[in-house]
Protein backbone atom coordinates (compact mmCIF):
# COMPACT_ATOMS: atom_id res chain seq x y z
CA UNK A 1 0.00 0.00 0.00
CA UNK A 2 1.34 3.43 -0.97
CA UNK A 3 1.71 6.46 1.17
CA UNK A 4 -1.40 8.40 2.07
CA UNK A 5 -1.16 11.84 0.53
CA UNK A 6 -0.93 14.87 2.75
CA UNK A 7 -3.34 17.47 1.38
CA UNK A 8 -3.44 21.03 2.57
CA UNK A 9 -5.52 23.89 1.29
CA UNK A 10 -4.60 27.51 0.85
CA UNK A 11 -7.67 29.71 0.69
CA UNK A 12 -7.46 32.41 -1.96
CA UNK A 13 -8.83 35.90 -1.63
CA UNK A 14 -11.64 36.53 -4.09
CA UNK A 15 -9.75 39.55 -5.42
CA UNK A 16 -6.26 37.97 -5.50
CA UNK A 17 -3.90 39.74 -7.87
CA UNK A 18 -1.09 38.29 -9.96
CA UNK A 19 1.73 39.37 -7.63
CA UNK A 20 0.10 37.75 -4.60
CA UNK A 21 -0.74 34.56 -6.50
CA UNK A 22 2.76 34.21 -7.91
CA UNK A 23 4.13 34.85 -4.41
CA UNK A 24 2.20 31.83 -3.12
CA UNK A 25 3.67 29.67 -5.89
CA UNK A 26 7.18 30.97 -5.24
CA UNK A 27 6.83 29.98 -1.58
CA UNK A 28 5.88 26.42 -2.59
CA UNK A 29 8.03 25.92 -5.68
CA UNK A 30 11.41 27.59 -5.27
CA UNK A 31 12.55 26.81 -8.81
CA UNK A 32 10.62 25.96 -11.94
CA UNK A 33 7.03 24.84 -12.07
CA UNK A 34 5.52 22.51 -14.66
CA UNK A 35 1.99 23.35 -15.71
CA UNK A 36 0.18 20.36 -17.19
CA UNK A 37 -3.10 21.02 -18.95
CA UNK A 38 -5.54 20.06 -21.61
CA UNK A 39 -6.33 23.39 -23.23
CA UNK A 40 -9.59 23.50 -25.21
CA UNK A 41 -9.09 24.62 -28.80
CA UNK A 42 -11.32 27.67 -28.28
CA UNK A 43 -8.77 29.16 -25.82
CA UNK A 44 -7.04 31.06 -28.65
CA UNK A 45 -6.00 33.93 -26.39
CA UNK A 46 -4.23 31.55 -24.00
CA UNK A 47 -2.42 29.80 -26.86
CA UNK A 48 -1.26 33.16 -28.19
CA UNK A 49 0.01 34.29 -24.79
CA UNK A 50 1.94 31.03 -24.35
CA UNK A 51 3.59 31.43 -27.76
CA UNK A 52 5.94 28.47 -28.23
CA UNK A 53 6.32 27.70 -24.53
CA UNK A 54 3.36 25.26 -24.45
CA UNK A 55 4.63 21.88 -25.61
CA UNK A 56 1.78 19.94 -27.21
CA UNK A 57 2.00 16.20 -26.61
CA UNK A 58 -1.32 15.11 -28.08
CA UNK A 59 -4.66 16.32 -29.40
CA UNK A 60 -7.63 14.81 -27.58
CA UNK A 61 -11.28 14.81 -28.58
CA UNK A 62 -13.25 15.35 -25.41
CA UNK A 63 -15.74 12.53 -24.90
CA UNK A 64 -18.71 14.83 -24.40
CA UNK A 65 -21.98 13.25 -25.42
CA UNK A 66 -24.31 16.24 -25.82
CA UNK A 67 -22.00 18.93 -27.11
CA UNK A 68 -21.61 19.44 -30.83
CA UNK A 69 -19.30 20.04 -32.46
CA UNK A 70 -16.93 17.97 -30.39
CA UNK A 71 -14.27 19.93 -28.63
CA UNK A 72 -10.62 19.20 -29.26
CA UNK A 73 -8.17 19.75 -26.44
CA UNK A 74 -4.41 20.11 -26.62
CA UNK A 75 -2.64 18.04 -23.99
CA UNK A 76 0.70 19.43 -23.02
CA UNK A 77 2.77 21.38 -20.57
CA UNK A 78 4.74 24.53 -19.91
CA UNK A 79 8.01 24.68 -17.98
CA UNK A 80 7.41 27.93 -16.11
CA UNK A 81 10.76 28.84 -14.56
CA UNK A 82 9.78 32.47 -13.96
CA UNK A 83 6.19 31.69 -12.84
CA UNK A 84 4.99 33.95 -15.63
CA UNK A 85 2.09 31.70 -16.66
CA UNK A 86 0.72 30.39 -13.34
CA UNK A 87 -1.70 33.30 -12.89
CA UNK A 88 -2.90 33.10 -16.50
CA UNK A 89 -3.81 29.43 -15.99
CA UNK A 90 -5.41 30.24 -12.63
CA UNK A 91 -7.69 32.77 -14.32
CA UNK A 92 -8.85 30.09 -16.76
CA UNK A 93 -9.12 27.28 -14.21
CA UNK A 94 -12.92 27.52 -14.07
CA UNK A 95 -13.20 26.72 -17.79
CA UNK A 96 -10.41 24.15 -18.01
CA UNK A 97 -11.19 20.74 -16.54
CA UNK A 98 -7.63 19.43 -16.62
CA UNK A 99 -4.97 21.56 -14.95
CA UNK A 100 -2.17 20.53 -12.58
CA UNK A 101 0.95 22.29 -11.31
CA UNK A 102 4.00 20.31 -10.19
CA UNK A 103 7.75 20.54 -9.65
CA UNK A 104 8.14 17.13 -11.28
CA UNK A 105 8.70 16.45 -14.96
CA UNK A 106 6.13 13.82 -15.86
CA UNK A 107 6.07 14.62 -19.57
CA UNK A 108 6.95 11.01 -20.58
CA UNK A 109 3.74 9.84 -18.85
CA UNK A 110 1.54 12.22 -20.85
CA UNK A 111 1.53 9.80 -23.79
CA UNK A 112 -0.68 7.52 -21.65
CA UNK A 113 -3.51 10.05 -21.68
CA UNK A 114 -6.03 9.74 -24.47
CA UNK A 115 -9.77 10.01 -25.12
CA UNK A 116 -10.45 6.68 -23.38
CA UNK A 117 -8.07 7.35 -20.50
CA UNK A 118 -8.46 11.06 -19.85
CA UNK A 119 -8.10 10.81 -16.06
CA UNK A 120 -5.34 13.35 -15.77
CA UNK A 121 -5.24 13.43 -11.97
CA UNK A 122 -4.99 9.67 -11.53
CA UNK A 123 -1.54 9.77 -13.13
CA UNK A 124 -0.28 12.06 -10.36
CA UNK A 125 -1.96 10.06 -7.60
CA UNK A 126 -0.94 6.58 -8.77
CA UNK A 127 2.69 7.68 -9.22
CA UNK A 128 2.62 9.65 -5.94
CA UNK A 129 3.79 12.84 -7.59
CA UNK A 130 3.40 15.98 -5.45
CA UNK A 131 1.19 18.51 -7.21
CA UNK A 132 -1.20 21.44 -6.88
CA UNK A 133 -4.72 21.74 -8.21
CA UNK A 134 -7.17 24.61 -8.02
CA UNK A 135 -10.42 24.16 -6.11
CA UNK A 136 -13.85 24.90 -7.58
CA UNK A 137 -14.41 28.50 -8.63
CA UNK A 138 -10.73 29.25 -7.94
CA UNK A 139 -11.38 29.59 -4.21
CA UNK A 140 -8.36 27.64 -2.99
CA UNK A 141 -5.27 25.65 -3.92
CA UNK A 142 -5.04 21.94 -3.07
CA UNK A 143 -1.43 21.08 -2.31
CA UNK A 144 -0.86 17.32 -2.44
CA UNK A 145 2.37 15.93 -1.00
CA UNK A 146 3.58 12.35 -0.44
Amino acid sequence: MGNVPKVREIMLDEEIDEQEFVGIFNSIYKHECYIYAIIPEWEDELFNSLSNDFIIVNKISFPLVRIFPRTIGFLGYVIDSKKQYVFEFYLRSTTMDFLVFSESDISPHLNNINKKNIDFYKMFESNQIPHITIGPDGQWLNIVEY
